[in-house]
């Protein structure tokens, strides 16, 4: 009896923290964390106290509740969930051996996505968005968008909003906030409703890409494979063509990853 009320209480605090880690910055309102984990709002609030004491959770001025900076300690002892690096580089250059195309890995960090490898097709011409060991907002680039996929609709907002500022800020071509909005819109439609993602020109001018977020266990997906190539590459009819490679591909990789 003791063991099953141990394990109810860790499945309730796991459900706290990964209800809060899902939507990153902002934070969650504690009404909002109650109803998405089915845990009584009581019950909640004393999870949140006590993880606050121990500088897991904090509670922002917003009076929204986010992770605390303990957990980033802890983060930074937990082995890399890429389980098998090589697998997962040959799987990209496989599928770039297969398309033509620039081939993108991206895994998700704090509320950006880090480029990990790129595999080059033969096609001469290429589209080079981002280089290896970059990292750039959720939204900016089709890896991002397909990893938004699970987030709710404030948390996409936001980070759509963080990403047109910086555009702005740095005076890089793009489209506006309204048309980003319905890019994105659209490309979150199709990874839930088919497992991918693809748009023309609403990441950079003249560039078509694909992405699909890699499954894993936990149904948090944190990879993302994508195909970039010039727009003129990817008519739509190509774009159903490849699609059963991209989703293969990503499958491919969750076997190699924790």
């Amino acid at each position: 009896m003791e063991e099953s009320r141990s394990r109810q209480a860790t499945g309730k605090v796991t459900a706290v923290l990964t209800a809060l880690a899902r939507e990153g910055g902002e934070g969650r309102r504690l009404l909002d964390l109650a109803r998405e984990t089915g845990i009584a709002r009581p019950t909640v609030h004393r999870i949140l106290s006590e993880l606050a004491e121990a500088g897991f959770v904090e509670q922002r001025p917003s009076r929204r509740y986010g992770l605390g900076p303990a957990l980033y300690v802890l983060g930074l002892g937990a082995p890399s969930p890429v389980r098998d690096p090589d697998a997962v580089r040959e799987i990209a250059r496989d599928l770039a051996r297969r398309t033509g195309d620039t081939v993108y890995v991206a895994i998700r960090r704090l509320d950006g996505v880090h480029y990990l490898f790129r595999a080059d097709g033969a096609y001469p011409v290429r589209a080079d968005l981002v280089e290896v060991g970059e990292t750039v907002p959720l939204g900016a680039t089709y890896a991002g968008i397909a990893l938004l996929a699970g987030h709710g609709p404030e948390a996409v907002e936001a980070r759509l909003r963080a990403h047109h500022a910086l555009r702005r800020t740095m005076r890089l071509p793009g489209p506006d906030l309204d048309t980003l909005r319905t890019a994105v819109s659209r490309q979150l439609v199709q990874v839930r409703e088919y497992g991918y993602c693809f748009d023309r020109d609403s990441v950079m001018p003249g560039v078509s890409g694909m992405a699909a977020p890699v499954p894993t266990a936990s149904g948090e997906p944190y990879l993302a494979v994508t195909l970039s190539a010039v727009t003129d590459r990817l008519p739509t009819s190509r774009v159903r063509e490849l699609a059963p490679l991209l989703t293969a591909a990503a499958a491919a990789m969750s076997r190699a990853t924790t």
